[in-house]
């Protein structure tokens, strides 16, 4: 999927260019490929006389969804950016969460009117990178969309954060486009779909100052390691019953700087395709195929047991997991293991600027975590240097007393059933721990461990920035943006510690953490 913007007020650049480039190598390569055109490249310059004479049967087009001058004055909506530009990137000009409901709804209305007239077909497939769920919510209900795409989890990235949403595709909740519905009735019918294909390893903990993902203009993009990793992890890796990535580029960036990757990218999609049960398909057939196969959101996994960029000395590895109910990572750092993500949803859990239009550039939109490896940890952390890491460690508590932290002695095995997926850790002190993920629950399990062997769970972080609230035997409450939640603990007793959380098992089964509401 490659956008296409017509304006471009930071510097002078050939948007036309990398259009023509990508067309050529996809057309070579003979794969389907979505065009999605911003309103200005909708209605001015060369683009739409030039896909409409170029496309191939399987290509569509679609919008991207950023507002400009053009979209504004057609929608009958005063211009708020830089009177000097025709678009403006800063939040509040260039997102729909930037205006009103009523506002949001003119612009997607516009949007929609204009292209049919310039097209002469229904719109069915449109993304942006911030997309909220009054825009989809109309989208959907009035015109019957295939497919959304919404900007990946980041960090401070063009003038906002994004984090705890789910890891590929899922059904929006009328209350947040960023939360899968978890009841029929507060879901949005037209799935939301994660744009680009994002590291999953470093991404989380910021390491790399550039965005780690398949975009050909960054170092990630350009690695031959990453990309192959990257395709294995979808084609072999267990990924229970879904699993995705968009690979293509907008177009200002210019193509001097994807001249490099582009054409390896699309050599390695045509090889995927043909070599294995990897699809290559347009935004609007994922989003068709989606609907047909499933009436709620899927599990998810994301399994990458090597390092995606081949480091030797200290290899990072990860399994994510993802359902409707909640999305969770363990994490493997050389020999240490631990959990690094947990995240639960619920319907009634609003977005940031549901209603209220944002003002400023800079803002968060983070989902409810019960564990957050990166926001809950300090400074000296998330600065790349040893601190207070937030992290879910495991210990073993002996028949004796003694309470051990066991490192990894290889890699974990992963098996996965129809909504659920194991994680076999062999410990180094013999044994091995398994991590059952489920779409309602995480359970723990010692096995092959002596007998009275007793697991605990230590929840840590920096503690002024956690969201626990208090602790029960069986419950662990938290608040977030005003909004209360729980996880409970089955199995097992809780008790609050000056940074965290202790969970000892009881010995009465596998310790538990109920993740749905």
């Amino acid at each position: 999927m490659n956008f296409i913007r017509a304006e471009e007020p930071r510097e002078t650049i050939d948007l036309m260019q990398p259009v023509r480039e990508q067309m050529a190598l996809i057309k070579a390569h003979k794969l389907p490929a979505t065009w999605l055109l911003q309103y200005d490249a909708l209605v001015e310059g060369p683009y739409v006389e030039f896909l409409k004479k170029e496309m191939p049967i399987d290509h569509e087009t679609g919008i991207w969804f950023e507002m400009n001058r053009r979209i504004c004055d057609d929608a009958g909506i005063a211009w708020r950016g830089n009177p000097k530009w025709e678009w403006d990137y800063h939040v509040p000009v260039a997102y729909a969460i930037g205006y009103t409901p009523e506002e949001r709804r003119r612009l997607a209305d516009t949007a929609v009117a204009t292209y049919k007239r310039v097209f002469g077909r229904d719109l069915k497939s449109l993304a942006s990178w911030n997309l909220d769920a009054v825009t989809i919510a109309h989208l959907s209900d009035h015109y019957f969309m295939d497919a959304f795409g919404n900007c990946r989890d980041q960090l401070a990235t063009d003038g906002f954060t994004i984090w705890g949403a789910p890891i590929a595709g899922y059904y929006p909740n009328r209350k947040n486009a960023w939360s899968p519905a978890l009841e029929e009735k507060n879901q949005i019918s037209t799935p939301m779909f994660r744009l680009l294909g994002q590291d999953p390893v470093y991404y989380y903990d910021k390491k790399f100052p550039y965005p780690d993902t398949v975009e050909p203009v960054w170092p990630s993009g350009r690695s031959e390691v990453f990309i192959d990793r990257f395709l294995q992890m979808i084609d072999e890796s267990p990924t229970q019953a879904f699993a995705y990535a968009q690979f293509g580029q907008e177009n200002s960036f210019g193509w001097a700087e994807m001249q490099e990757a582009y054409p390896m990218q699309m050599e390695k999609l045509s090889r995927a395709r043909t070599g294995g049960q990897v699809s290559i398909e347009t935004m609007g057939e994922s989003g068709r195929r989606f609907k047909q196969r499933f009436k709620s959101t899927p599990t998810q996994a994301q399994v990458m047991l090597e390092d995606p960029f081949g480091e030797k000395a200290v290899p990072e590895r990860t399994v994510w997991y993802q359902s409707k109910y909640h999305r969770a990572n363990l994490h493997f750092r050389g020999e240490q293991f631990y959990l690094r993500d947990l995240h639960v949803y619920n319907d009634q859990f609003p977005q940031p600027y549901l209603e209220e239009p944002v003002r400023k550039h800079g803002i968060e939109q983070r989902m409810l975590a019960a564990l957050d490896g990166y926001h809950w940890s300090d400074d000296e952390v998330r600065s790349g240097r040893p601190g207070k890491r937030a992290m879910g460690r495991f210990a073993v508590v002996g028949a004796n007393g003694e309470e051990s932290f066991p490192g990894m002695a290889g890699l974990p095995k992963i098996s996965e059933g129809s909504t659920s997926l194991d994680a076999d850790v062999p410990l180094s002190g013999g044994g091995s721990l398994r991590v059952s993920f489920r779409d309602r629950d995480i359970t723990f399990t010692l096995v092959e461990m002596p007998v009275r062997s007793e697991l605990t769970l230590l929840l840590e972080w920096a503690p002024d920035r956690a969201a626990l609230r208090s602790v029960a035997s069986n419950r662990l409450n938290y608040s977030f943006r005003d909004f209360d939640y729980a996880v409970e603990v089955a199995n097992g007793n809780a008790v609050k510690l000056a940074d965290g959380v202790r969970i000892v098992s009881n010995g009465r089964g596998a310790l538990r953490l109920i993740m749905a509401p």
